[in-house]
């Protein structure tokens, strides 16, 4: 009788062992695929960094636009939401034709169901 509870016992060991290992592999899959999605977003930002630079180059060589004006649109742009924070504001438009906010990136006006315009919605809305 003793002999079988230590079995048991020993059994259940194993198994919670077992359970950790693959927990423990599971827990180094996810890491490591999210270390890979870091690799790859880090990728993304430095090639935007690199067509940032090369329009703003463009523009000052072609079309005059000086450093200071630069750094006054983008104080422009991140002062919308009344904070100084270097994030840029979530902005919803309003429907043209009732004149309340458009949710998300619904086609149509949840109030009176007429259809957003594509001028409504900015280019650069998140």
């Amino acid at each position: 009788m003793i002999e079988d509870v230590i079995f048991a016992s020993a059994v259940h060991t194993m198994m919670d062992r077992s359970h950790d290992d693959s927990a423990g592999e599971s827990a180094t899959r996810v890491a490591t695929d999210v270390r890979r999605q870091n690799e790859f977003i880090q990728c993304d930002v430095e090639k935007l960094f690199m067509l940032t630079e090369a329009l703003w180059t463009i523009l000052k060589e072609k079309h005059g636009c000086t450093d200071a004006e630069l750094v006054q649109r983008v104080q422009e742009i991140d002062m919308r939401d009344g904070k100084l924070d270097g994030k840029v504001a979530k902005v919803t438009p309003d429907c043209h034709q009732c004149g309340r906010k458009l949710m998300g990136k619904r086609p149509v006006c949840l109030y009176c169901g007429a259809e957003a315009h594509p001028t409504e919605a900015e280019p650069f809305r998140r």
